[in-house]
């Protein structure tokens, strides 16, 4: 019996910095040049922290949030907090995302 992972440890590391102009010159890896499982192209399991702020976004998402600043507030009125256990402001918020996207 196979135990199911958490995690993609085949992914690949994109490497490109900036995205190609040209149509189908932006992927991560080359189709069907390794087994990749559809359902699963993260490399490692996410923390605690990033679940619980996905459950927090989506919360906030769903009250119809689509500005930062109610996006923020959402969050806040929600008491979830930054990495550093502060209220969410924009710029925590903006670097937050920035490591998350990368």
């Amino acid at each position: 019996m196979s135990a199911t992972l958490e995690h993609n440890p085949e992914l690949k590391t994109w490497a490109r910095v900036i995205p190609a102009t040209e149509p189908g010159q932006g992927r991560i890896e080359r189709p069907g040049g390794f087994d990749n499982r559809v359902w699963q192209n993260r490399q490692r399991a996410p923390e605690p922290f990033e679940l619980a702020l996905v459950a927090d976004l989506e919360a906030v998402f769903e009250t119809g949030a689509e500005q930062l600043s109610d996006v923020i507030a959402g969050l806040n009125a929600r008491h979830s907090q930054d990495r550093h256990g502060q209220p969410w402001s924009e710029e925590s918020f903006l670097q937050e995302m920035a490591v998350l996207g990368q």
